[in-house]
């Protein structure tokens, strides 16, 4: 196919290529106005609610500055960790004795004896005295 043949083609199709452009313009513009951006948030509120979702009650937390991200201390010795994932907030609770806590230059991680669980990591500006206690450094 030579070049002129080539161009021929697309201006042929060119309506049509305009017509899903615009298409996928307008899906967009609906999804806009639907709110596809928003996403969930952590605070302490919806800490709780997780937290009674199972069976515990919250004692002590540490969120993450945007509110992505959270470890909790719940009652009966329990630790959970929750994440937004997407427009929900996932949450994973476990017997404390089954999370290892560490704390090293202002960052916490957070690792599940289950390996089927991701590690949490996340930056504070200073760790609450639990925390530092729960890591082993009190």
């Amino acid at each position: 196919m030579n070049w002129d043949a080539y161009l021929a083609e697309w201006v042929k199709e060119a309506p049509v290529l305009a017509g899903s452009a615009a298409v996928v313009l307008v899906m967009v513009g609906v999804a806009a106005l639907l709110g596809f951006r928003d996403t969930a948030r952590i605070d302490e509120a919806e800490l709780a609610r997780l937290a009674a979702a199972e069976g515990a009650s919250l004692e002590q937390a540490v969120i993450d500055a945007k509110g992505r991200t959270a470890l909790a201390r719940l009652s009966g010795d329990r630790l959970m960790v929750a994440r937004v994932m997407g427009a929900d907030i996932g949450a994973r609770a476990a017997p404390a004795a089954a999370v290892h806590v560490a704390l090293r230059d202002g960052k916490l991680n957070a690792r599940f004896a289950d390996l089927g669980f991701p590690p949490l990591h996340m930056k504070l500006q200073a760790p609450p005295p639990w925390l530092a206690e729960l890591a082993g450094e009190a």
